[in-house]
């Protein structure tokens, strides 16, 4: 992650974009006055609500929790589709 200052950002605006896109990259943008802002692309940001709504739910949160635990234990299954 990387951080710069607003004026950078605004003669630099389309470059950022493809960075943040092509790399799944987030920039810290800073104002003079000490305001921020995180540029990331519009992917990354539904990635994040999606997440987001999905641990919102007690239910939802319990199951991708005991998922997780059990990718990190072996204790899954691997299957090969044919397409």
């Amino acid at each position: 992650m990387q951080t710069i200052q607003y004026s950078k950002a605004r003669n630099n605006l389309r470059e950022l974009i493809n960075d943040v896109c092509d790399n799944y990259d987030e920039i810290i943008i800073n104002t003079k006055d000490n305001k921020s802002a995180v540029l990331i692309s519009f992917e990354e940001y539904q990635a994040m609500k999606e997440t987001l709504y999905l641990m919102a739910f007690k239910e939802n949160k319990k199951r991708l929790d005991e998922s997780i635990e059990q990718i990190e234990n072996g204790k899954f299954l691997t299957k090969d589709i044919d397409l």
